[in-house]
């Protein structure tokens, strides 16, 4: 009788544990109300226009390049640059919204990265200007 019970007990607790493994399984096909919202926010204040270029990454894995041509309450619009193809994206199927070029913290590296090397030529030039070897000499 407690062999059955026993093993009763644990066809339940793996039926149940097989069940909630299928629950955590599923994947996010749209995003929810608050997402939406700040995919909105974002693209209305990036504004319309050609200069405005972004990539965009949809739930489905579809990727998407070009400048927002309009806005509208649940969704966008935006063409491609090049195609000048109109592709109208609800806000609640985007993923992530990115601008096209780089980030502020690379283009803040790259310019201190270029000073460094003006301020070294710089100080390179002066030395061999005022005969530095005698410096050194000394």
């Amino acid at each position: 009788m407690i062999k059955q019970l026993l093993s009763f007990a644990l066809s339940c607790l793996l039926l149940l544990s097989a069940h909630s493994s299928l629950i955590f399984a599923q994947t996010k096909t749209t995003g929810d109300a608050s997402t939406a919202a700040k995919i909105k926010a974002n693209v209305l204040k990036r504004g319309t226009g050609e200069k405005k270029r972004i990539k965009v990454k949809l739930f489905d894995g579809t990727k998407i390049n070009g400048y927002i041509s309009q806005t509208g309450d649940d969704s966008f619009t935006l063409t491609d640059s090049k195609t000048k193809q109109i592709t109208s994206i609800n806000y609640r199927d985007v993923a992530q919204l990115r601008s096209k070029g780089l980030s502020t913290p690379a283009n803040i590296a790259i310019a201190v990265g270029v000073g460094a090397g003006i301020t070294v030529a710089l100080i390179l030039a002066v030395f061999a200007a005022t005969g530095g070897s005698d410096i050194l000499s000394n």
